[in-house]
């Protein structure tokens, strides 16, 4: 399984893109818990700016189940929040 979402990253938080690979930590709305992430498919052009990713849950799969389209989370770097994303759909592979 894995997430497709909308996000943002923030210019004045990071000094470069972030690629796939990149395994910050999300905080979901509604939740305050630290779940690790990785985005497995990034095309970042810019920051501040809207972009397409592919996420998955680094190591809970049952985060699939209590998460839901629409819903917002933060993109965290330790106590830093570098972005902003949105859960467009929930897929299975």
């Amino acid at each position: 399984m894995y997430l497709l979402a909308e996000v943002i990253f923030y210019s004045k938080q990071r000094k470069n893109l972030p690629v796939s690979g990149y395994r910050p930590d999300a905080v979901f709305h509604g939740n305050q818990d630290y779940w690790g992430i990785t985005f497995t498919d990034l095309p970042i052009e810019k920051f501040d700016a809207p972009t397409p990713a592919a996420i998955k849950f680094s190591f809970q799969e049952r985060h699939y189940q209590e998460v839901v389209p629409g819903q917002s989370f933060a993109i965290m770097e330790g106590a830093r929040q570098v972005g902003e994303g949105k859960i467009i759909s929930i897929e299975k592979r």
